[in-house]
């Protein structure tokens, strides 16, 4: 299964760059509210993980879902950084990389939203099948994101596949950052050996 897994994210990553166009400017309401997804949705997380604490599985799953946005924020902003990929509204082409001040690959939005919902689907997929709907906020973000112009069709995918893969690795590991519980409260890094 892993290999189908490594598989898909390569030939996705390959086909992406392919699909690089520039599409007709669409700021309807619809797609237009991409800008305030992910916000709300860290409100929410946030909300659900301090009420809930880490004593019951919800609470537990958003604390898991926290540290996925922050591992996907960091590897999501330090590439941005690396790459430099100029925004479809500001660009001739897809192929204008490496200029200074330009943040378009991969999504900030797309990673982060992808790196909300996948803790959630990981941990409920088979006890309640409907947390499956959930990645309809990833893609409303990725279809969004494009109308815009905000992003090539590329960034979003690959924005997306950091999200998956941030929120797989919070949802094998411990608590990295945070973590609160009637015993204890815990800020930081914490990995146990």
């Amino acid at each position: 299964m892993k290999k189908v897994f490594i598989l898909f994210i390569c030939s996705s990553l390959l086909f992406s760059f392919t699909l690089d166009k520039k599409y007709p400017y669409d700021d309807n309401e619809f797609w237009g509210s991409h800008y305030d997804v992910p916000y709300d949705m860290a409100i929410l997380v946030t909300s659900l993980a301090l009420i809930e604490g880490t004593n019951t599985r919800l609470g537990r799953t958003s604390f898991v879902s926290l540290d996925s946005v922050l591992i996907s924020s960091a590897i999501t902003h330090s590439t941005k950084r690396l790459t430099g990929r100029v925004r479809p509204r500001d660009a001739k082409s897809p192929n204008e990389w490496f200029e200074y001040g330009n943040l378009s690959f991969p999504s900030g939005h797309v990673s982060g939203v992808t790196a909300f919902v996948v803790p959630y689907i990981l941990e409920y997929h088979k006890t309640h099948p409907l947390v499956w709907s959930l990645a309809f906020f990833p893609i409303h973000q990725m279809v969004g994101r494009v109308k815009y112009q905000a992003h090539w069709t590329s960034d979003v995918i690959v924005g997306a596949l950091v999200g998956v893969l941030s929120g797989y690795i919070a949802h094998n590991s411990s608590p990295l950052w945070l973590s609160i519980s009637d015993d204890e409260k815990f800020v930081g890094i914490r990995y146990r050996f």
